[in-house]
């Protein structure tokens, strides 16, 4: 599918930040295939806790909340809030700031609006005052007396943080820095990192600037400086995305197996593609026997505050022992091929491809093929943000 991003006059490092956009969008980490999600949400949010495959600018996490507060008792809060909102994307456009904006080609009739998509990380960074408030909470407690005849204006509830960092005047109708984060702003958000999700990666990488091409936190110089429980998790989430990688391939390779037997031609020697990745994998495949999988299961759990679903369980930890038996030259098992067929129906019943030639037949040549790096596109791109303004010159913008 072609991109909807327009590609406008722009700087080379615009461009940069253009095409991580294009790329994150290309194919979500979100996409659940086989039925991971469970196992990688938990392994993603112990790494980087409140945050989503969805997250674009990290300035983002302070528009909502001016946006919030300029609405607040006004007589249609909500309706203004949103309209706050959205006329950010105007401002964003006009200060040329294209790259992660929400709302690039809906503009002001963009549904999906930014509160929606950042709340979770507004409240496990203590943006907001409480962690329980929604957004229309947010909206109608602001600035409400904490007794009827209390006059008082420190007794009055805050339902963002005290220490917000004031909106630039003009906002939302002017933004000439776009997502530039300033450095006070910066310097801000750090600071809730740190304060929120200690002993993490993010923690760690709010201070140690990661690369801006890594394409994985493993593949991050940065990020594998890490220490303590931290590193422990990032070893295991690399171990896991090695395990399953070769899950994820092979049941692409069936599906490519098939769409070329049916005689469908749209897509050039899938086969002979997967096969190729497979090789690949075959070679950085980890040391299974050494490696405990039911320790992260157990860490998993604990962090999602709920059980991993009994069959995700086994099928993944049925696939280590398959691989332990079989090595990694997996393309051509037939346990394994019946095992991995047996798993898409079990996990997608309907609506599975292998077998079903209509299904096929929309295939667009990859099914969640990729090795799973647990929003790390997402998660780079929002401290690169913050790191960005810890090196700005106070006062100054790259308008």
């Amino acid at each position: 599918m072609p991109s909807l991003i327009a590609w406008l006059d722009a700087s080379s490092e615009e461009q940069r930040r253009m095409r991580d956009i294009i790329r994150l969008f290309a194919e979500r980490e979100s996409r659940d295939e086989l039925g991971l999600g469970q196992i990688r949400d938990g392994i993603a949010d112990a790494l980087f806790p409140g945050t989503s495959t969805l997250l674009t600018r990290a300035r983002y996490l302070l528009f909502v909340p001016w946006a919030y507060r300029k609405a607040a008792g006004r007589k249609d809060a909500t309706g203004d809030a949103a309209q706050f909102e959205r006329d950010t994307i105007r401002a964003l456009k006009d200060a040329g700031d294209y790259a992660g904006l929400l709302g690039m080609q809906a503009g002001e009739a963009l549904k999906n609006l930014p509160s929606a998509i950042y709340w979770t990380m507004l409240r496990h960074y203590g943006i907001l005052s409480d962690a329980s408030l929604t957004r229309d909470d947010a909206l109608r407690l602001e600035g409400m007396r904490a007794a009827p005849d209390d006059l008082s204006e420190h007794k009055r509830f805050r339902a963002w943080s005290t220490t917000l960092p004031d909106a630039p005047d003009g906002f939302p109708k002017s933004l000439p820095g776009g997502f530039a984060l300033q450095r006070d702003e910066a310097e801000w958000l750090r600071d809730r990192i740190l304060d929120q999700a200690p002993d993490t990666l993010i923690a760690h990488l709010a201070v140690e600037r990661p690369d801006r091409e890594s394409p994985a936190p493993w593949a991050d110089a940065a990020a594998i400086a890490v220490s303590g429980d931290a590193h422990v998790m990032l070893d295991d989430a690399r171990a896991f995305s090695s395990l399953m990688h070769g899950a994820q391939l092979l049941y692409n390779l069936m599906l490519a197996e098939e769409y070329e037997a049916a005689g469908y031609e749209k897509l050039a020697e899938p086969t002979a593609g997967f096969r190729d990745r497979l090789d690949r994998w075959s070679d950085e495949l980890i040391d299974l026997r050494s490696w405990d999988l039911d320790l992260l299961l157990a860490r998993v759990e604990l962090t999602r505050g709920s059980p991993i679903n009994p069959q995700s369980r086994r099928f993944v930890r049925n696939w280590r022992d398959l691989l332990i038996e079989h090595g990694s030259a997996i393309a051509d098992s037939a346990e394994l091929r019946d095992f991995m067929a047996r798993r898409e129906r079990q996990h997608k019943g309907a609506q599975a491809r292998l077998g079903n030639r209509a299904r096929l037949a929309t295939w667009g040549g990859s099914s969640g093929a990729g090795a799973l790096v647990f929003r790390w596109p997402q998660v780079r791109g929002i401290l690169l943000d913050i790191h960005d303004g810890l090196a700005r010159r106070d006062g100054v913008t790259d308008a």
